[in-house]
């Protein structure tokens, strides 16, 4: 069996289906492997940014499969005789050689399993998303492009600035990419140290944004907050910019 240098982490080696090598039982190992990583991450439920690389590699092996499909109809055996009703000329179907019959074979045994975990990855996510509530904080202004978001953990807020662009990219699978975020502080969160204290603090020591779209996300959930929580709390915020409810 060929020897491939297999990366340690979560993620698949770029172009794994059809290079360096073509040997199947090496791609099988270097497949199930990845598999198994990105299910003991989701069983941790960190969803990011494994559930985007799994969408990717499946996307991936799709276009494979169209760009190998196109380039079978383009291509022609022997010729074999004519069409009695056209006269066009019928040719026997080329055999693809070694390798492409291996690509076959790895679309063939990767893309369902890849779809399969993808599934169970949108099925989590769908469910942690459940748990999670997204609410405004204080008087909301016209403009709710960029802000404050508070992302509630234990007895800590911790706050990022957002901002969501003018053009918005056709990412729905992603919606969190679109929403760009950065870390600013984490406050107590208490009686004494309410959201609404919290959104006056910022506006006192950000002046430049002094009437800012603030949102609270909160969980029912336990959950990693920058693999999951985070992510999730950007899309929840995109759709209430977008639809304004």
């Amino acid at each position: 069996m060929a020897v491939m240098m297999v990366s340690t982490s979560t993620g698949l080696p770029k172009d794994w289906a059809y290079s360096p090598s073509f040997d199947l039982e090496l791609k099988q190992y270097i497949l199930l492997g990845y598999l198994q990583r990105v299910q003991m991450r989701f069983k941790e439920r960190k969803l990011y940014p494994y559930l985007s690389d799994l969408s990717t590699q499946a996307e991936e092996l799709l276009q494979l499969q169209r760009s190998k499909e196109a380039l079978a109809r383009d291509l022609h055996g022997p010729l074999v005789g004519f069409d009695p009703t056209t006269g066009k000329a019928k040719h026997a179907k080329p055999e693809d050689p070694e390798p492409l019959r291996v690509v076959d074979e790895v679309i063939g045994f990767a893309l369902p399993k890849l779809q399969r975990i993808l599934a169970a990855g949108h099925d989590l996510r769908q469910t942690i998303t459940q748990h999670i509530h997204l609410a405004p904080v204080g008087v909301m202004p016209l403009y709710t492009a960029e802000g404050w978001l508070l992302l509630r953990g234990g007895s800590q807020a911790h706050v990022y600035t957002y901002t969501i662009p003018m053009v918005v990219g056709e990412q729905a699978a992603e919606d969190h990419r679109n929403v760009f975020t950065r870390y600013v502080a984490t406050y107590p969160v208490s009686i004494s140290s309410t959201y609404e204290g919290i959104k006056s603090g910022l506006i006192r020591n950000f002046p430049h944004m002094p009437n800012p779209a603030t949102f609270v996300v909160e969980s029912d959930v336990d959950a990693p907050r920058i693999e999951t929580l985070l992510p999730l709390a950007k899309r929840l915020v995109l759709a209430h910019v977008k639809t304004g409810t």
